[in-house]
């Protein structure tokens, strides 16, 4: 205490000095309330708990203000009748404030006669307390009524919902609700573990941001890649191409275009060179040895490691609701977009061809050669997942590839595309929120709030991606239905307020969402449902809550948002290993491709393995890879999946394949018929040849001539150049009479299945 008062032996003790003794304590203790515990005005306890139509009970509290403490130590029941609207809704206010009253009273004798000893009883109050005093405040009458004002110098406890028939809500007041000093040290103490577990990666970033924009500094962009790969291919037929001719082409074996396949002695396999053709081959989709599994997910055939719903993004608070049904009923066609693939290529045919990078030409679809299965239709086009942020088109952009001798990888970066898609009409009225995604994770539950709901109407959630700040319908990731069962008001029926509100979870398809874009969760109903919103955290969702007025444009809310909570899967294991169902192919298996939807974020890797000779071996390069030069029938086959407890791949089954087969020892490849304007005496034919050796392999140019190709021409002269890199460039010579109409036809023999090599590249001109 500040203040004591000072007592003697033999000294005269008056009333003042007792009364001191408690002023004195009373006023140090208001301030340390004041300086330490609460400054302004808040309460603990007053729990408002409806117990009759138009009645509610308080249970005992206190109120702090302004350092002082008041107390109500005893239940108080508040009767609300009065208060009940005529026609619609009204909100009430229970507020407490502060007030000193004398109590306590008892008979007391007081000395009148000092001399005599007389005395005179009289009742006086023995307490001064400091009493918290509990008041309503009702606000306006209206459908949607507004929060009633309150003086400054009262304390708000909870706000009520009153209709004509008695309460059907109760909120109470948080904001003014005095926080426990152990709640807070024990919340303190989980931000301190939580920052000592990511101290170590969090405390660095600059530096590595630092480090990672340097090296930056050095990476050619994308767009000067392909500018110089095309400068590259004009300046290789500037060289090859001679000083007169009547024809000149050349051809990168990337696609069949400059092939003909239809020929009666074609027998080859193009695909980033021309390769030995397909002795036996066996397809298969790809499945689960065990789909009870307990360490996976399975969403449709779509494979994740197992895990649980965590808490990512929550909206609190609660400002009003939102009637949707207000808003113009459409008609409106949704597009929506399939996972990206990935594709794994694995076998002693695998040999790497240089002519891989003109994939990045721009003359050559990638996507489309490498990612599509056979019979089915695609949207063939390259738009936005292709350009750059100025508006470059970069072919092939979002596609990475490795080629090491024995393993092809083939991803495509961006998570969803639109090469196969599917649309969907729904009718409805439309809301729709906007958010910022700060980190890659999948979406795998979504919590709305609904103030109301109607006796029909399911709901329609969807997931897409934003196109100038605004939901985007021709690019949504994922759709789900709530059926109207399923969607959550408060117990009080119809009931608008916290605690009334109830969080409905729908669980969706997981959804990859990419950091740093912006998403956009639509609702669309035929129902007359009542959302809930709030403007408590939008620097949280740093999005916008729109609705649709025709279909195509959306009119946004830059006040208030829609009340949600986003959740994202959190692992339980960062490593697991899926066992699917066995390879086969009878005669032997020497190649492996095997092409499915897939997902693997950055930091995560997705491995291939198969058991040869009772060990698991991933598909990878020469040598790490496994040895199927004995050629077994039957391979085992796992998926690893390598992430974190925040991030983990997903593996697609449905509409997967995995081919495996073994080549023949010999090819025949027959190019398209040349036609010539006027007749040539010279042919000549440059091939690279790669992964070529002399000791095991053979390859032989020749022409068919003829309008019906039926003669055969060989080269007068045959010339071996052996470049850099190893690769063998064959010139063939042909001095022909008077030729108009020919083909090029190349045979390729092995000694061994196991032992290959492939024609990267052909140049090819006629001279008079």
């Amino acid at each position: 205490m500040e203040r004591i008062v000072i007592y003697r032996d033999r000294q005269e003790l008056q009333s003042g000095d007792l009364n001191s003794t408690q002023e004195f304590a009373r006023t140090s203790l208001d301030h340390i309330v004041k300086d330490a515990v609460e400054p302004g005005r808040g309460y603990v306890g007053f729990a408002v708990t409806k117990t009759g139509a138009t009645e509610v009970t308080l249970s005992a509290g206190r109120l702090y203000a302004n350092g002082e403490v008041h107390d109500r130590n005893e239940t108080v029941v508040i009767d609300l009748f009065n208060a009940l609207p005529f026609l619609t809704r009204r909100r009430v206010a229970i507020v407490t404030f502060g007030q000193s009253v004398d109590t306590d009273v008892q008979p007391r004798d007081f000395l009148i006669d000092a001399e005599a000893g007389t005395t005179e009883p009289q009742s006086v109050a023995m307490e001064n307390l400091r009493r918290a005093e509990v008041s309503t405040v009702a606000g306006v009458e209206g459908p949607d009524p507004s929060y009633p004002t309150t003086d400054a110098n009262v304390t708000v406890i909870a706000y009520l919902l009153l209709d004509t028939t008695g309460v059907v809500g109760i909120e109470q007041w948080a904001p003014t609700q005095l926080p426990n000093l152990r709640a807070v040290a024990n919340r303190a103490t989980v931000l301190e573990n939580w920052r000592g577990q990511i101290s170590g990666q969090v405390d660095t970033l600059r530096t590595d941001l630092s480090a990672l924009a340097d090296r930056f500094l050095a990476v050619a962009l994308k767009n000067e890649v392909v500018d110089l790969t095309q400068q590259l291919d004009e300046l290789r037929q500037r060289v090859f191409e001679p000083g007169a001719y009547i024809y000149y082409g050349t051809d990168h074996f990337l696609n069949e275009e400059g092939t003909n396949t239809d020929h009666a002695s074609y027998d080859a396999v193009v695909g980033e060179g021309i390769r030995f053709a397909i002795a036996g081959t066996q397809t298969s989709p790809l499945a689960l040895l065990n789909p009870n599994n307990v360490f996976i997910q399975n969403a449709s055939g779509f494979v994740l490691p197992k895990f649980s719903h965590g808490l990512r993004m929550d909206l609190t608070g609660y400002t009003g609701e939102t009637r949707m049904a207000q808003y113009t009923f459409e008609t409106t066609e949704v597009r929506q977009l399939t996972r990206t693939r990935e594709r794994r290529r694995f076998g002693s045919t695998r040999t790497v061809c240089t002519n891989s990078t003109w994939w990045r030409q721009g003359q050559f679809d990638m996507v489309l050669g490498v990612f599509q299965r056979d019979g089915e239709t695609w949207q063939v086009t390259n738009g936005v997942p292709d350009t750059m942020p100025n508006g470059q088109r970069i072919p092939n952009g979002n596609v990475h590839w490795v080629r090491l001798t024995q393993f092809w990888i083939d991803v495509y970066v961006e998570p969803y595309w639109d090469r196969v898609a599917s649309t969907a009409t729904i009718n409805g009225q439309q809301v729709a929120q906007t958010f910022l995604n700060s980190q890659d994770g999948w979406l795998s539950q979504v919590g709305l709030f609904f103030s109301r709901k109607a006796a029909s109407g399911d709901v329609t959630l969807m997931v897409c991606e934003t196109g100038f700040g605004m939901p985007n319908l021709n690019r949504v990731l994922s759709r789900t239905t709530v059926p109207l069962a399923d969607i959550l008001v408060g117990a009080n029926s119809g009931g608008a307020g916290l605690p009334s509100l109830i969080e409905t979870k729908v669980v969706i398809a997981p959804t990859y969402l990419v950091a740093g874009r912006r998403y956009a969760i639509v609702a669309i109903t035929t129902g007359d449902h009542y959302v809930a919103m709030t403007n408590s955290d939008n620097g949280v969702v740093q999005g916008t809550f729109f609705v649709s007025t025709d279909g195509a444009f959306f009119a946004g809310n830059l006040v208030d948002d829609l009340k949600m909570r986003l959740y994202f899967a959190k692992f339980e294991r960062t490593r697991v290993s899926i066992e699917m169902t066995a390879l086969q192919l009878a005669g032997g298996i020497l190649d492996i491709d095997i092409l499915n939807e897939a997902i693997t974020p950055p930091a995560c890797r997705t491995d291939f393995e198969v058991q040869v000779n009772g060990a698991w071996v991933p598909l990878d390069g020469a040598p790490n890879g496994p040895n199927l030069t004995g050629l077994p029938a039957i391979l085992p086959l796992r998926v690893t999946l390598t992430g974190t407890t925040d991030l983990m791949p997903g593996l697609g089954l449905t509409g997967s394949q995995a081919i495996v087969s073994r080549t023949k020892t010999a090819f025949t490849w027959v190019g398209n018929t040349r036609t010539l304007g006027s007749a040539t005496t010279s042919v000549k034919v440059v091939t690279d040849l790669q992964a070529f050796d002399e000791a095991q392999h053979d390859a032989t140019v020749t022409l068919l001539t003829g309008v019906t190709l039926d003669g055969t021409e060989t080269a007068d002269v045959v010339e071996d150049v052996v470049l850099t890199d190893g690769t063998i460039r064959r010139t063939s010579i042909f001095n022909v009479v008077a030729v108009t109409t020919y083909a090029v036809k190349i045979v390729g023999s092995t000694v061994s299945a196991a032992s290959t090599f492939h024609v990267a590249e052909l140049i090819e001109f006629a001279q008079s």
